[in-house]
This record gives structure tokens, C-alpha cells and sequence, in this order.
């Protein structure tokens, strides 16, 4: 499958990319499994930005719409009403897509992600990026998968998180008593934007983990899926983990056999 993602940073790229990851390991065909433990590139590969990232820089449109040849991008209503939050920049990104997918006709384009911060305009933008769902469904030869981390994309880190050690279990009862609620379990409350209050995600990420990157990656490929949609309900986890199992699980079709003639070779 070729895929490509619209985001802010490689941290997010990084973080949908092992959650694809994951759902299609648990939950797509056995054959699926054991070829990402193997061989990933045969079952999925993310599309470069021509500019050596695995991902789209969603704030960076109009420079893509420049390198593919001036893109047109669609001003306008949705339906008739006005765009939300990120509605056009998401209908841009729709387009930017479209003209990747014409760029290589061997390589079919199969499922398209906006992965995007909610930060303070969670219903809006959400609102927003359905409305430009909506309308791209209709031309798009692809899947659409809306990734809405409420309020970041470290809610959905700490979803995973489980203490591995004496030390982390006394972070996160300081923290517990800290914010009298468990960051884990309510991730979606830590709504601080200054990275110094306590209340702020990224800052309560680097405490529980020791701002160890290894470990925070594995609160996301080694946390069962369960425990991500419980406690991301309210973050926009367990809505993503959905719409990858309904939009993107049912791609994987064919066989082991000609998935591995498929991949790159060298």
C-alpha cells in the first residue's frame, strides 16, 4: 500500500505511522503480521515530500503546490456553508495528494492521512476537517483517515504509558497528586500550551519517561490496543485506531506471494 500523511512534525509522523502499524498487525490478515515483522516495506510504504521526510509538512502547502507545478487549489464553501477550522487547508492538502498520486501512475496511491493537533479548536477543527472529508470522498481515489489528537499528540503517548520500574511508578503517583487526576487515564485534560505548566502534555511526557525517546515510542507499539482505545476515547485515540481498522485494513488484499513481488527491490 502506498500511503501519505499530512502533519507538523516528524514526532507525529512517527507517532501514526507505528499506530498504522500496529492495527494492521493485530488486527489485519495473519499473513499482514508476519510480513511487517519481516519485511514492512511489502505491506506499506509512506510517501516522501520529495524533500527527504516521510511525511507532508501540513503548514508547508503552498511550497508543494509550487514543486508539483502550481496545483489549483479550490477556494469556497462546503455544501453550501463555510468552511470550520482547517477545512480549506485540509481540501488544499486533498489536492496536493491528488497530484502526487498522478506523479507516479504505477504506484497507486491508496489512503491519504491528515494527522493534526487539535490544540484549542478540537470541535472546530474536527468539524472542519469532516467538511473537507466530505467533499474530497467524492473525487478521491483514495481513503481519507482523520488523526485528531485532543489537545496533542502526546495525549495519545500517554494513553499507552504503563510504569516499567519502581522510578515510573513514583512519577506517576507525583503526578497523580500533582494534577488530582491520572494523566493517563485523562490525557485529554492536560490543555497547557506553556511547556512549563504542569498541566501541559509534553512537559508530563518527558517527566514519565525521563525524556527518553525509546520509551516513549514504546507506550504506542507495545501498549495493547484495548488499553489505547479505552483510555484515548476522549483524546481522539480510539477514534483514529477506528478509522485505520475501517479504512485501511481492508487495503490489505491479495497474498504473502505477490505482496513480496511487490516490494522494492535494492
Amino acid at each position: 500500500m502506498k500511503l501519505l500523511v499530512f502533519c507538523e512534525a516528524h514526532a507525529d509522523f512517527l507517532t501514526a505511522s507505528a499506530l498504522v502499524d500496529r492495527v494492521l498487525h493485530d488486527e489485519g490478515p495473519a499473513w499482514v503480521s508476519v510480513l511487517l515483522r519481516s519485511h514492512p516495506e511489502s505491506i506499506r510504504e509512506w510517501a516522501s515530500d520529495g524533500h527527504g521526510k516521510e511525511f507532508f509538512d501540513i503548514h508547508k502547502l503552498e511550497a508543494y503546490r509550487r514543486d508539483l507545478g502550481n496545483v489549483r487549489f479550490m477556494p469556497g464553501h462546503f455544501d453550501g456553508k463555510p468552511g470550520a477550522a482547517g477545512a480549506q487547508t485540509a481540501r488544499n492538502a486533498f489536492a496536493i495528494a491528488r497530484e502526487v498520486g498522478k506523479r507516479d501512475p504505477s504506484i497507486r496511491l491508496e489512503a491519504v492521512f491528515i494527522v493534526w493537533d487539535m490544540d484549542d479548536q478540537g470541535e472546530l477543527r474536527r468539524k472542519g476537517l469532516a467538511q473537507a472529508r466530505t467533499e474530497g470522498s467524492r473525487w478521491a481515489s483514495f481513503q481519507i483517515v482523520l488523526g485528531c489528537p485532543d489537545p496533542m499528540r502526546e495525549a495519545w503517548v500517554l494513553a499507552g504509558f504503563e510504569p516499567e520500574s519502581d522510578e515510573e511508578h513514583a512519577r506517576l503517583g507525583e503526578l497523580r497528586r500533582e494534577l488530582g487526576f491520572s494523566p493517563c487515564d485523562e490525557a485529554h485534560q492536560l490543555d497547557a500550551k506553556d511547556e512549563q505548566a504542569k498541566r501541559n502534555p509534553k512537559r508530563v511526557v518527558r517527566w514519565l519517561t525521563g525524556d527518553d525517546r525509546e520509551r516513549e515510542a514504546r507506550c504506542l507499539t507495545e501498549a495493547p490496543l484495548e488499553r489505547l482505545r479505552e483510555r484515548g476515547a476522549a483524546s481522539g485515540l480510539r477514534e483514529f485506531l477506528e478509522e485505520v481498522k475501517a479504512r485501511v485494513v481492508p487495503l490489505c488484499q491479495g497474498s504473502p506471494a505477490s505482496a513480496l513481488r511487490a516490494r522494492p527491490q535494492g
